[in-house]
């Protein structure tokens, strides 16, 4: 027979287990977030360095990427499903994503992307092009999440369930 100090840590290592789930559920998009951070960084410091007003651009993104990690952060400690700030971080991503692929195509590309040159263009719309597809995908889980139709959801009820 278990002890009750035994049978008490084992709950809250399940209790643990089950926070821990709950916050892996988002996972994803923190990992995708870091990614979106570190590209638009990149892209920033680099503009900072031309003096354009362009720089404005991917600072947005900057800290709207800022703002999805606090959110997920807190996802820790207070567990909801909601999903706001990072849903519209993702919807933005995507749509300037867009527009700048549509002023690449137009011969803007010096404005936005003054260090590259004309024969990187489509490597530049390919990887534009990636950032589109991996934030609409986003948006479509971050849509699944809030509305409780996410699989993971379905493990995390299995597990609480054995509890």
């Amino acid at each position: 027979m278990m002890s009750p100090k035994t049978s008490k840590q084992l709950n809250g290592g399940k209790k643990l287990s089950l926070i821990s789930m709950h916050f892996n559920r988002f996972l994803i998009f923190r990992y995708i977030t870091a990614i979106f951070f570190f590209i638009n960084l990149y892209w920033f410091i680099i503009m900072m360095g031309s003096g354009s007003w362009i720089s404005l651009l991917p600072l947005g993104l900057l800290m709207g990427a800022g703002a999805v990690m606090v959110e997920q952060v807190g996802k820790y400690w207070k567990y909801n499903h909601k999903l706001p700030i990072t849903r519209i971080y993702y919807g933005l991503q995507a749509v300037f994503n867009l527009l700048l692929i549509i002023s690449v195509t137009l011969g803007q590309r010096s404005v936005f992307y003054p260090f590259l040159t004309s024969k990187s263009e489509g490597w530049l719309i390919g990887f534009l092009s990636v950032g589109i597809i991996i934030s609409s995908l986003l948006e479509y889980r971050s849509y699944l999440i809030e509305h409780d139709r996410d699989r993971y959801l379905q493990h995390i009820k299995q597990f609480s369930a054995s509890l």
